[in-house]
């Protein structure tokens, strides 16, 4: 504090020879300092306040009150005690909750309705994903196919090999029976001969029937399952594509369920909700904390 009977106006540090601080005063210099300078100190705010609490919520402003610095000055005016008026405070607080409260529950609700469409989606693509599953079956079933196909191609490449030989195997015979007939009826046993040649001739002309005919039937089957196998392969190239894409969905909806979890626990905390609004935000939080943990069950 400054020394108002020597008219002193501040104060301040002078150093000197580099280790020492002395003060300084600044005085404004007059003939008579008895006398106390108000041109110098002039009245400072009061801490009494210029009006009420119930005045400002009013509306009201006025000045600040002041007092002056002169020693011996003592005010007359008992302190006045700030009171609130706890009806005013309530009434406006509650009206400003009211409104908060107001646009929380609309925001609120709005957030319901896309989580409640977001659920929607989620059962379509659970019930795509199950269809796309047995189709996976399926396709697990024509992958087994193929190998037994393939094993076939390997047994008809024998067939074909067997075939031809016994085709050479004819032409020898035919050719056999061909060099004995001209001395048949000269000799008996080489008539027997050619008579068990010719019965030869005739079976392996029937293997070679039946060998002939299982040969196309199995060359049919195995253009048809190369077929159905390139078709198979395709749609299996398309199910896993699905089934990537539904993976990616159903990550997106499970962390978008976690946040409308925790936003429907905070907000069955809001003041000025219903009982039956508080009950449905509750039982939608417990809704989709069951999906969580099924989707974390399905998941393990």
């Amino acid at each position: 504090a400054v020394d108002q009977m020597r008219a002193e106006i501040g104060r301040m540090l002078k150093q000197e020879n580099g280790n020492v601080l002395q003060p300084i005063s600044f005085i404004v210099p007059r003939k008579n300092q008895d006398v106390f300078q108000a041109d110098l100190y002039p009245p400072a705010p009061d801490v009494e306040p210029s009006m009420t609490a119930e005045e400002w919520f009013k509306g009201e402003n006025k000045a600040i009150r002041r007092r002056s610095v002169k020693p011996g000055d003592v005010v007359s005016a008992q302190p006045r005690r700030m009171t609130v008026d706890t009806a005013c405070v309530a009434a406006v607080a509650q009206a400003h909750g009211a409104a908060a409260d107001s646009q929380a529950l609309q925001e609120l609700q709005s957030e319901v309705a896309s989580l409640k469409a977001q659920l929607t989606e989620l059962d379509r693509l659970r019930k795509e994903n199950e269809e796309l599953k047995a189709n996976g079956g399926d396709t697990a079933a024509l992958l087994q196919e193929n190998q037994e196909l393939k094993a076939n191609a390997q047994e008809l490449e024998t067939l074909r090999k067997e075939n031809a030989e016994l085709k050479a195997k004819i032409k020898e015979l035919s050719a056999q029976s061909a060099m004995a007939v001209p001395s048949t009826s000269e000799d008996p046993q080489l008539k027997m001969r050619v008579s068990e040649l010719a019965e030869a001739l005739s079976n392996e002309k029937s293997t070679t029937a039946q060998l002939e005919a299982r040969l196309r039937d199995l060359e049919g089957r195995f253009i048809s399952a190369a077929k159905s196998q390139k078709a198979a392969e395709q749609e299996a190239e398309t199910l896993k594509e699905r089934v990537q894409e539904l993976e990616a969905k159903n990550r997106e909806l499970k962390t978008q369920m976690e946040q409308a979890h925790g936003t429907l626990h905070r907000a069955a905390t809001l003041s000025g909700l219903d009982s039956d609004m508080k009950n449905e935000l509750n039982e939608m939080r417990d809704f989709f904390r069951d999906i969580l943990h099924q989707a974390q069950d399905e998941a393990a």
